[in-house]
């Protein structure tokens, strides 16, 4: 029901999205960022989730970017990071942001640092089937790092990697068992590696519903996301030519 309401409500959406993404000559959301390829290493868990993080690791392709403004303008804002496991041409892209639920959305911005990639936590706000394991939500759990104030938000991300210091916790939190027994359980790890700027970002584009890996998006949101995703990525072309 949920899922059926989100595309019927994403398709209402998608003239808007795709008339902005003409105007602004981007996303709508997440304009432009920077990429960033990185690794993913299975951790010690549970056996259902250690198998759900080994079928995750490898190579990865990271994206972070600023919800609304574009590079340069280090504004209050939500913070987002988009990976696609597999590298460039994978087979499971994982969509996550500075937002714990759907309705803080409107005061996110008061809760993230907006100023560090690397110190807020980034949550994949709608839940997942992973095989194997249920439904569950995810996150990646951030080292808490703070930047020199000499540094933009963007170098402060580069001399990290290159200091091997750019790593989250990739966690996953059960949603079939009992409300208080529900807990964050680290199961992988991810690890910036090095800038990719061959990456061309106008052609980029993700898409929770490529799958798979096994993490089966589920929800109104994630349903949302069909109509509107594809209105802003032909806006983009038709831009770009």
């Amino acid at each position: 029901m949920l899922a059926h309401l989100g595309k019927l409500v994403g398709n209402a959406l998608a003239p808007l999205t795709g008339a902005v993404a003409r105007l602004r000559r981007s996303r709508m959301f997440h304009p432009d960022g920077v990429v960033y390829s990185a690794e993913v290493h299975a951790l010690e868990s549970a056996p259902d989730l250690r198998a759900l993080g080994e079928r995750l690791s490898g190579e990865t392709l990271s994206r972070f970017s600023s919800a609304w403004w574009k590079q340069g303008h280090e504004w209050p804002d939500v913070l987002g990071l988009a990976l696609r496991f597999g590298g460039e041409r994978g087979d499971q892209d994982l969509l996550l942001a500075t937002v714990r639920f759907p309705f803080t959305t409107p005061v996110a911005p008061l809760g993230t640092r907006f100023t560090s990639f690397a110190w807020n936590h980034f949550h994949a706000v709608s839940p997942f089937e992973a095989d194997g394991v249920g439904r569950i939500k995810l996150r990646l759990r951030s080292p808490r790092l703070g930047r020199r104030d000499s540094e933009t938000r963007e170098q402060h991300l580069a001399r990290l990697a290159e200091e091997r210091r750019a790593a989250w916790l990739i966690e996953a939190r059960r949603l079939e068992v009992p409300f208080f027994k529900r807990r964050w359980e680290p199961f992988a790890q991810l690890e910036l590696t090095a800038p990719d700027e061959r990456v061309d970002q106008a052609a980029l584009h993700f898409s929770p519903f490529n799958d798979r890996r096994g993490l089966v998006p589920v929800g109104f949101v994630h349903h949302l996301r069909i109509g509107t995703y594809a209105s802003s990525q032909r806006a983009r072309l038709a831009t770009h030519g």
